[in-house]
This record gives structure tokens, C-alpha cells and sequence, in this order.
């Protein structure tokens, strides 16, 4: 499976160019199964990757669906296309606006990795109030850290806190209790963008990983660094990232569960 993204670039020729690249035995052949399936030459194919043809809209739509990609992908690779396409700088203009705005649509985590259930915003104001209440959430899916004793050894938590969040989260359903042991019934939770909460997770979350990099445990991984680059570069990154949590949010949603983790992403404008 082609794993290049189009929301990466802005020229829609690279993206094609890698795309095919990217593919079996390094793309061979593909070049004349792309014409074909525009209803071209070879010969166009390679005057427009390489050269100052374009595609018109109609050949751009059908390699969309040679590529696979699905309808928004396909719609911002038209866009692309008439960006480039574009007679005038205004013109050009606002199809970039266009491009930015899809850009940042598909960006978004919640859109990205189908997170659907989330907290009442009555409910918000507690789950969020401190780290442990999805700690302790995310522990429950460990066998190993279901039961009260276990909880309090891992997480040395003051008796009354514990108990005051595991009431919390059986109350409004997130886990159950029964034979002794708390099981979990909802383990993925969003909180929203737009919430006045979401400085405060970010927060709570990001002070944990400075008391992480205090251990020194040579497991945990920390970067940070200051770098000055392009424009395409930036947003290069930032979709990588994107991509990066997508799989690895598909990846662990069937993962054992066998240790606690946190996952802080950072990447931003100084």
C-alpha cells in the first residue's frame, strides 16, 4: 500500500512523481498505466510531471482514481491542480486559501484517528481536573493494574483520591466493577479544541513529561530543539507528525496492554 500523503505537498506533479516512485519495483510500468488510465500518451504523462503541461481537470480526476484516493484526497489533489492552473496571482490566491484550509481540516486530530466519544462538559471539568482520572482510566485496560491494591502500589495516589476517581469513572460508565476488579467500557475519550480545558491537559500532561526526563530512564525517549526551515518544510513535518499518530493510534488500538505510556506532541511556530 502507497503510504505517501498529498496533503504534504503543494505541487501536485512531486506528489504524483513520488507516488509512483514509492510503488512496486519502484514504480516501472506504472507511468504507462497512469496514461492509460487518463486517456493519454506516455509521452503527456512525462511532458507534465517533468515538464510545464498540466493536467486538466478531467485527467486529474481520473488519476485521483487510479491512485485509489479517496474523495478528499481527491479533492485536494484537484485543487492543487488548479492552483497551478491558475492564470492570475489573485486567482492563485484564493485557491491557496482553499489548499490552507484543507490543509488544516485534515489535520485535525479528531477527524484524523475517528475519536467519537467524548465527556459532558459537566463531566469535562473533573475528568480533566488532574492527570490521574486518565491515568488510572488508561491503567484499567491492564489486567495486571485492575485491582485496588495494584492501583495503589503503581501509582502511590493518596487512598481517598483513588477511591474519590474510581467512583467518578464508574459512576458515568467509563468502567465497571465487579468480582473485585475494575474493567473498562470506554477507553477512547476527546476532548475538544475549541474547550477551555484544553490548555489545562495539555498542561498537566506536558509538566508529567518533565518530571519523566527527570528519571533519566534510558526507555523513555525526549527531543527538543529549535529549528529554522522552509515554509513547505514546516508543513512537510507537521504532516508527517499527522501521519506518524494516525498509524500509531491504528496500531495500538489492538496492543496488548501491558504498560503506561503518555505521548506528548509538540511541533509549532516560535
Amino acid at each position: 500500500m502507497n503510504t505517501i500523503s498529498v496533503y504534504e505537498y503543494k505541487d501536485y506533479k512531486k506528489f504524483i512523481t513520488d507516488w509512483i516512485a514509492n510503488g512496486p519495483h519502484k514504480g516501472r510500468g506504472l507511468r504507462k498505466q497512469l496514461a492509460e488510465a487518463v486517456g493519454c500518451q506516455t509521452a503527456f504523462i512525462t511532458h507534465v510531471l517533468g515538464g510545464d503541461y498540466h493536467f486538466s481537470l478531467e485527467q486529474a480526476e481520473s488519476c485521483a482514481r487510479w491512485m485509489g484516493l479517496n474523495e478528499l484526497d481527491s479533492e485536494f489533489l484537484l485543487l492543487l491542480v488548479m492552483h497551478k492552473r491558475a492564470g492570475s496571482k489573485g486567482l492563485q490566491k484564493i485557491f491557496q486559501k482553499q489548499i490552507s484550509q484543507k490543509r488544516e481540516e485534515h489535520s485535525v486530530l479528531k477527524k484524523r484517528v475517528n475519536i467519537s466519544e467524548s465527556l459532558s462538559l459537566e463531566d469535562q471539568s473533573t475528568y480533566y481536573s488532574s492527570w490521574h482520572y486518565a491515568a488510572i482510566h488508561m491503567a484499567l485496560l491492564n489486567p495486571a493494574l485492575q485491582s485496588l491494591d495494584n492501583l495503589q502500589k503503581y501509582f502511590q495516589l493518596p487512598t481517598a483520591s483513588l477511591h474519590s476517581t474510581l467512583e467518578f469513572l464508574t459512576t458515568r460508565g467509563f468502567v465497571k466493577h465487579e468480582q473485585g476488579l475494575y474493567k473498562v467500557l470506554k477507553p477512547v475519550l476527546h476532548l475538544e479544541m475549541s474547550s477551555p480545558l484544553i490548555l489545562q491537559h495539555h498542561t498537566q500532561w506536558r509538566l508529567k513529561s518533565i518530571e519523566a526526563i527527570g528519571t533519566r530512564r534510558p526507555e523513555n525517549l525526549h527531543y527538543s530543539g529549535v529549528i529554522s526551515l522552509s515554509e513547505d518544510d514546516y508543513e512537510w513535518v507537521r504532516e508527517k507528525l499527522s501521519q506518524l499518530l494516525k498509524e500509531a493510534v491504528e496500531r495500538l488500538q489492538s496492543s496488548p496492554d501491558e504498560k503506561l505510556a503518555c505521548l506528548n506532541f509538540d511541533w509549532f511556530q516560535v
